[in-house]
């Protein structure tokens, strides 16, 4: 991946609606290639919105949100299997789409032990770690992670931390969120579960 000094990722005062208020109001950040932000708050202060909102899946009522064409990786809540279809046939599915996992990440979260399951026997975690490897693209240049670690076992928590970690120092940016962990060296912002006046911002970035 070629590094470059320009952000990968930039929100400028982004304001998401929902039904008849505003959810998320006037966040601006960037991110650069090497950086990850860790996006953080109770139930119900928008997380998961904004994750949605950044990768162009829900509108946003102001503001602005760039990111490179094609270039980012997003994984929500669902893990994205066909449940009537083995571990294999999902991936070979996604292969004829033009998305095959990435062997390193594969390989780490376990998944050539899950090939021939099908997917409807798997548990949380072992379809997590499929939804991982599918989305975790080293072509990808910003990956956007809603909860990447539920229902992992501490020990492949672990290897994901590993892998995300290394990724990022190979020049990736990175928007996660999640309840469990963190990242070293992950900057914070801070999401507050309330309507606030127009023009404060509602999240804050934190070093």
């Amino acid at each position: 991946m070629t590094r470059t000094t320009s952000p990968l990722l930039t929100a400028d005062r982004l304001s998401v609606a929902r039904g008849d208020g505003l959810l998320l109001e006037d966040l601006s950040f960037s991110l650069l290639p090497g950086d990850a932000l860790h996006v953080v708050g109770e139930n119900g202060a928008g997380k998961s919105t904004l994750l949605l909102a950044l990768a162009g899946l829900i509108p946003i009522a102001s503001g602005s949100v760039h990111s490179p064409q094609e270039g980012v990786a997003f994984l929500g809540h669902d893990n994205g299997l066909i449940l009537d279809l083995s571990v294999s046939e999902n991936i070979d599915l996604y292969a004829g789409c033009g998305i095959s996992p990435d062997p390193v990440v594969s390989n780490a979260l376990g998944v050539d032990s899950l090939m021939n399951k099908p997917a409807r026997t798997l548990s949380f975690g072992q379809a997590r770690r499929v939804a991982l490897a599918l989305t975790c693209l080293p072509d990808k240049a910003v990956w956007m992670l809603d909860e990447p670690f539920a229902g992992l076992d501490q020990k492949t928590a672990m290897v994901l931390q590993s892998v995300l970690r290394d990724r990022v120092s190979q020049g990736i940016a990175l928007i996660f969120s999640s309840h469990e962990r963190s990242l070293e060296g992950a900057r914070t912002l801070e999401l507050v579960a309330q309507h606030l006046p127009t023009g404060e911002a509602q999240g804050e970035v934190h070093v």
